[in-house]
């Protein structure tokens, strides 16, 4: 279903741009109005009307010192103030769910433009999350962020009062986990700019190289989704786009030439599913977005201050090229011997100290270790230290026709899908 709704829109946005593209205007700012328009055209086409949203532009407020600069469209919830004798708001962070910078042409400058502007919307949201004002008692559901913490980095997740149990490391990733769950989305959107997938992700590259050390080049700085024509950088936090830890570094940005509009659809209904509790016509889609590793990142300590350190791999435009813009989704294979500690976990949690267990780990891969870190790079287990757990909310764990072990999660019925054309 989502993929149709994005096509659709994706037409939509393809054929109003190219009228706007051809209409006579040399007028900068006029220009940019128009686009700026598509963009909430588009945005209020994919959003539920009964959730009462709007989409707004202005400025946003931390409720106290913190004012951004103008951005160019807002998706908010609530009430905003209107700016006297304008039509632009401004709108509490709390209530904004998703924020947009909108560029005709995007290249270097406007990249680097957009960057900072948004970053000015991580910074509002975490003055506000430390120092402003909440209601009293005010419950914040973080399990997504601890679901998502577990699957980054095969450790069971303490709840956030208990964080300072994990290492130093771990509790910088834990703790940009969840306010990438509770900041709104960051996008820019640009209709044309950078030629080709090569083109952008160098674009940013570059910019890093000159500019992104120090404060405020971290992890939540980097915007969410970042469209240039049909190539996009999409951020893999779990909202909903992630891969497990790859030589202890996070692949925190990924590129690809799938449909840019379904990337923005993946996440401001993911935000929106979180916000509301609602579910979105996701459909049971056994077609994925092709995902190209580009950036990594490594939480580092240093003289009890958190950082990280960036890892770019470099492919070329040739190598882009060549791979696929979506992939057929299939079920996690795997061993005997892990299909039967999954089999256990459906029902239980596993204890891995028991000479039951040792004596099964170190036949069937060779050390305890390595059996656990079979069972956890599954993405459906996680371990603390002495126990395995589940880490999904709907878990099938099958034997196919063929005799191959197989798991997989089945909340959309992708699963049974995959099942009924396969066999």
């Amino acid at each position: 279903m989502i993929k149709n709704v994005a096509e659709l829109l994706q037409g939509f946005m393809k054929e109003e741009s190219d009228k706007l593209n051809a209409y006579e205007l040399k007028h900068g700012p006029t220009i940019g109005d128009m686009y700026e328009g598509l963009s909430a055209d588009l945005l209020n086409r994919a959003i539920p009307p009964q959730l009462n949203l709007q989409i707004v532009d202005g400025f946003i407020t931390d409720g106290g010192e913190i004012l951004s600069g103008q951005m160019d469209c807002m998706l908010v919830r609530g009430e905003g103030e209107q700016i006297p004798y304008t039509k632009s708001f401004k709108w509490h962070v709390k209530d904004v769910l998703a924020v947009f910078e909108v560029k005709k042409n995007l290249y270097s400058k406007d990249l680097i433009n957009s960057f900072y502007k948004l970053r000015q919307v991580s910074e509002s949201y975490s003055k506000y999350l430390f120092e402003g004002e909440h209601k009293e008692n005010e419950a914040i559901d973080l399990s997504p962020s601890y679901k998502t913490f577990s699957q980054l980095t095969g450790i069971t997740a303490p709840n956030y009062h208990n964080r300072e149990t994990l290492s130093k490391e771990n509790e910088l990733i834990y703790t940009t986990i969840f306010m990438e769950q509770l900041m709104p989305v960051k996008i820019v959107l640009g209709y044309d700019g950078f030629s080709s997938e090569f083109g952008l992700r160098e674009g940013l590259i570059k910019f890093l190289e000159e500019e992104g050390t120090g404060a405020g080049y971290g992890v939540p700085s980097f915007p969410q989704l970042i469209i240039c024509g049909e190539h996009s950088l999409v951020k893999g936090n779990g909202r909903p786009y992630l891969s497990p830890l790859r030589d202890g570094y996070w692949d925190f940005m990924l590129s690809s030439k799938a449909n840019p509009v379904l990337f923005m659809l993946e996440f401001i209904w993911t935000k929106i599913s979180l916000e509301f509790d609602v579910g979105m016509p996701w459909g049971d889609d056994l077609e994925m977005e092709g995902l190209n590793e580009f950036l990594r990142a490594k939480a580092v300590i240093k003289e009890d201050q958190g950082g990280w350190m960036f890892k770019y791999d470099e492919l070329s435009k040739e190598t882009l090229e060549s791979r696929t813009s979506t992939i057929e989704w299939e079920p996690v294979e795997v061993t005997s011997s892990v299909y039967a500690i999954f089999h256990q976990l459906t029902k239980s949690d596993v204890y891995t100290k028991e000479l039951d267990f040792i004596e099964f780990a170190e036949k069937e891969a060779g050390s305890v270790s390595d059996f656990i870190d079979q069972i956890t790079s599954t993405n459906f287990a996680t371990y603390d230290g002495e126990s395995l757990s589940l880490n999904s909310e709907n878990l099938i764990a099958a034997v196919l026709p063929d005799g191959r072990f197989v798991l997989a999660e089945n909340n959309s019925g992708r699963f049974d899908a995959w099942l009924a054309s396969n066999y």
